[in-house]
């Protein structure tokens, strides 16, 4: 009897790759779909953490239709400057307790060019948004914890999201630039965005000019920015802040980071609850099939476990047989839906952010233990319930009459 449901799968191997087939998409869904939901909230956390700034103040008119409540979600590259005297206006606004500038440019699809990218240019001596995600990042990769975030002259830290080649460098408009680092990720367009401080970057800029790759007709790095960073005061209100910034500071317009993160927490919990219903029903029906399938071979198998039961094995050592015979398959099933769910998620996690119109970022070991152990669970939760009704079922009807059936 210990040996039966191992010698019944392989003696029925078209029943069992059938059933294995179904509980293995079942796992796929359920581990998925977990994975694809803890990560897109997992991407609204550190869109949160990564932004850095309480306000973003930007130029009015971008001439590009440049939105920065969407500037985490927008994965095309976009440039744009106002005057350098913004910053010190802005820094004059009462709340405002630290601002630092930032410079942005597309990189060109073209032969001077590794890709199109983002290149985001900082100042050292003023940012505090940029340097420490670059300081956590290699301090959690194993490097010194006292990096303080600096990156040198002709060098780069890349996103999540840049390809990365064996040569360690990058070329930006006929430049050949080093990689210092890649960040972790965020789950944001800043995944896509390329950072260096600013004397890189105006030899970057010099050279966009040159090639005659920039919409500009020619700007100094020095008396331009294309957006401010704001750390408030403690106890300062970001709105009535922002309200100020924009009455005082002409030509500009001034988001704060719940505005900003706002739009993304709208995305995301508008995908998580589509992979939410999309699991509920996937598993519904798979729940339902499984046990109209177990029903009917427990009916189909009804003179076989009559036969059992006429040579001397008691009712619940059949029912235990067929019980761990159903809990054997749907725990295969899962342990390949889990593998295969896995491998796919964790290989093409862009492409589905992309595709569900978020950042989705992969939780830690942990979670991804105890959402393989749910699975697992709730498969043979499954198999033990359906198979367990059958047999139940079964066992109202007498084993002599239904030997004695079709004589």
């Amino acid at each position: 009897m210990r040996t039966l449901p191992w010698r019944n799968l392989r003696g029925y191997p078209a029943r069992t790759a059938a059933l294995l087939t179904l509980t293995t998409l079942m796992a796929v869904a359920a581990f998925g779909g977990g994975l694809v939901i803890q990560g897109v909230r997992q991407g609204l956390g550190l869109a949160q953490s990564r932004l850095g700034a309480d306000i973003l103040v930007t130029p009015e008119d971008t001439g590009t239709g440049f939105n920065p409540q969407q500037a985490l979600t927008q994965t095309e590259p976009d440039y744009f400057y106002m005057d350098a005297g913004v910053v010190e206006q802005v820094a004059a606004v009462e709340g405002v307790e630290q601002v630092s500038a930032q410079l942005y440019l597309a990189s060109a699809k073209s032969s001077c060019c590794s890709a199109r990218l983002q290149l985001i240019a900082f100042d050292p001596a003023t940012d505090f948004t940029i340097q420490p995600w670059i300081a956590e990042t290699r301090s959690g990769a194993g490097g010194s914890g006292g990096d303080d975030g600096a990156v040198g002259a002709m060098e780069v830290v890349v996103g999540a999201n840049v390809t990365v080649y064996s040569s360690g460098t990058l070329t930006l408009f006929g430049h050949e630039l080093r990689i210092a680092g890649q960040l972790a990720p965020s789950g944001t367009s800043l995944d896509n965005a390329v950072y260096m401080n600013r004397e890189t970057f105006e030899t970057v800029l010099k050279a966009s000019f040159e090639k005659n790759l920039n919409r500009y007709g020619y700007v100094d790095a020095d008396d331009v920015v294309s957006a401010v960073t704001v750390r408030l005061a403690d106890g300062a209100d970001p709105d009535a802040v922002a309200a100020a910034i924009a009455a005082q500071v002409e030509g500009v317009t001034v988001t704060t980071a719940s505005g900003m993160v706002a739009g993304i927490a709208l995305s995301l919990e508008s995908a998580a609850r589509t992979v939410t219903v999309l699991v509920a029903l996937i598993w519904g029906l798979g729940l339902a099939v499984t046990v109209l399938v177990h029903a009917l071979l427990v009916h189909e198998r009804r003179r076989e476990l009559a036969t059992l039961t006429a040579l001397g094995a008691d009712r619940g050592a059949v029912g235990r047989s067929v019980v761990a015979e159903a809990v054997i398959i749907n725990l295969l099933g899962a342990l390949v839906g889990i593998l295969v769910s896995g491998v796919v998620v964790t290989s093409f996690t862009t492409a589905i952010g992309q595709a569900l119109g978020v950042g989705l970022v992969l939780p830690g070991v942990g979670v991804l233990v105890l959402t393989a152990a749910a699975t697992l669970a709730g498969a043979v939760l499954a198999a033990a319930l359906s198979a367990a009704t059958s047999l139940r079922l079964t066992h109202r009807v007498d084993p002599s009459l239904v030997l004695k059936e079709g004589e």
